[in-house]
């Protein structure tokens, strides 16, 4: 237990000395309690409501973060992306139909992807449940495998957009398929930090496939000022390279905080 460097712990010394071993036998269960607990009375008590208050805060926020991310996951999949697997047509597929079984395991593989990759951040989930989570870890690993896979192999073969977005698409599949194997052979050693760091990298790389490439789309302010190919080659690049950037500042911050300052020795 931690004890407060600035409390003494005099008194219940004391109170040991003043009562024997004999005697505390001889003491009901009740008063033996009640006689522990004055003798832990110095240990200071941690401010919890500033913790709580703390925690409440971080929670609120985080919840929030990922009630709209998740939220614009169903919007975008209901819209663009369920019709490839429940229309098999060629007006449904349009372009994609030479490639429609590729696309159909894309699109299956992506939303199984993308949802089971929260929990992966779960802590609760993890500490109870580290069997699934590991189950679960390896099914992101593997249909996510798939995904950046044939997302290089359609960036590099566009049937939309132009050869600048085409890149852009491959390099963030390359680039899932990096971050992803760091993942694993993080946790395989046995470094829980780095594969931490390096899953949220990897799911971050992964967003941008659900989101990242219609949103600037849907934006008519600027694709009326820069044109639609142009919104469309700006988001084979900036909706994956920003968030990106956002998160390794986040990451990189928080390592910061956790490192201790040296104490400074005192001068003779």
């Amino acid at each position: 237990m931690y004890k407060d460097p600035g409390v003494s712990t005099q008194a219940s010394v004391n109170l040991v000395d003043a009562v024997t071993w004999s005697e505390l036998a001889s003491l009901p269960k009740l008063a033996i309690s009640a006689l522990w607990w004055n003798m832990t009375d110095t240990i200071a008590v941690s401010p919890t409501v500033a913790k709580s208050k703390g925690n409440w805060f971080g929670l609120a926020w985080k919840g929030a973060a990922w009630a709209l991310l998740l939220g614009s996951f169903v919007y975008y999949i209901r819209r663009d992306a369920l019709h490839y697997l429940f229309q098999y047509t060629p007006e449904s597929f349009k372009s994609f139909w030479s490639i429609r079984i590729l696309i159909r395991i894309h699109v299956a593989f992506a939303i199984i992807m993308i949802f089971s990759g929260p929990l992966q951040f779960w802590t609760g989930f993890r500490m109870r449940y580290l069997t699934l989570h590991t189950w679960c870890g390896r099914v992101f690993l593997i249909t996510g495998t798939y995904v950046a896979s044939t997302a290089m192999y359609m960036g590099l073969h566009p049937r939309t957009g132009g050869i600048v977005m085409g890149i852009g698409l491959s390099v963030n599949g390359l680039l899932w398929l990096a971050a992803a194997g760091m993942a694993y052979y993080a946790i395989r050693l046995g470094n829980v930090v780095q594969h931490k760091e390096w899953m949220i990298r990897t799911y971050v790389l992964a967003c941008n496939g659900i989101t990242g490439d219609r949103i600037l789309a849907d934006m008519p302010a600027l694709t009326r000022r820069i044109g639609v190919d142009a919104a469309t080659d700006l988001e084979g690049w900036l909706l994956w390279a920003l968030p990106l950037m956002v998160a390794e500042i986040i990451i990189q911050v928080r390592k910061l905080r956790r490192i201790r300052r040296p104490v400074k020795s005192a001068q003779v």
